[in-house]
């Protein structure tokens, strides 16, 4: 027997596929609007960063065990929120430091916290078609960015210097509402503050969570893959070890998935 699920992913497939019109764009924005250009060193010097930060606040470890203590940074259940004025991402840096034995201040939490994403996020630039895709749908569309981010004000920075706050009618940040992808829940913000319905959108994500999330929600995916999958391109997560990101696992996600290699089809598939 189909489940009900499927049945409202099929009338979605068909829709996209006789090129119906939506009403709603949702975005995912790393690896999406914005492209990573070499993971690998970002990552490390993300480490680094925040090595030589914590050594300044009296950090007796190694780097590289250091490093080992920091595998999976964000992939790890995130500290029970407090009414302390910190962010998820500085609450991941302070339960760390205080089995690191570190007792750090709010305001050095945060000079950590904006040190190290600022060193990663050397190697992400705007993808140049981006603000004339958004420009372009916005005349007649409502649009809405979807992140898992647990630093909200860099984020926010981010969309204000490269210019794209502008084209959102909804903004969605996990680190913000407290619900991240893969839970479909995220999208509940989105459709809320557009008006809109699940069969009314599809999502644009580069990455497995994405596409996990959108189904759940009975939203119509498409996966924008600008190179071959590989573990550079997939290194959403401090690892350690970086050739642990195992690819054959998000062969099988992605299987069956509407692919496009760059943002320009958009416009062909969303007349």
């Amino acid at each position: 027997m189909i489940s009900i699920f499927l049945i409202l992913y099929f009338k979605i497939f068909f829709r996209i596929q006789n090129e119906m019109e939506f009403k709603g764009i949702f975005f995912d924005l790393y690896g999406t609007l914005l492209i990573y250009t070499n993971n690998s060193k970002a990552w490390s010097d993300w480490i680094t960063t925040f090595y030589r930060s914590l050594r300044n606040y009296g950090l007796k470890l190694s780097k590289e065990s250091f490093a080992l203590k920091c595998d999976g940074f964000f992939g790890k259940n995130g500290p029970p929120v407090e009414n302390n004025g910190l962010t998820v991402y500085e609450r991941r840096i302070q339960k760390l430091c205080l089995e690191l034995n570190l007792k750090l201040s709010n305001k050095e939490l945060l000079f950590i916290a904006e040190s190290c994403l600022n060193a990663w996020h050397k190697y992400v630039v705007l993808d140049p078609i981006s603000i004339p895709l958004l420009k372009e749908f916005k005349k007649n569309r409502k649009i809405a960015l979807i992140s898992n981010f647990d630093f909200p004000p860099h984020l926010y920075s981010v969309l204000l210097d490269m210019n794209l706050f502008e084209y959102f009618d909804s903004i969605v940040i996990s680190g913000e509402v407290g619900v991240k992808k893969p839970d479909p829940h995220i999208f509940s913000f989105a459709f809320e503050q557009t008006g809109l319905g699940p069969e009314e959108v599809i999502y644009i994500g580069d990455a497995p969570e994405d596409i996990q999330t959108a189904k759940a929600a009975g939203i119509y995916p498409i996966l924008i893959q600008r190179n071959i999958i590989s573990s550079d391109s997939l290194m959403t997560d401090y690892r350690a070890n970086q050739d642990s990101i195992y690819t054959d696992h998000y062969h099988s996600i992605f299987k069956d998935v509407k692919r496009i290699s760059n943002l320009q089809e958009l416009f062909e598939i969303i007349k």
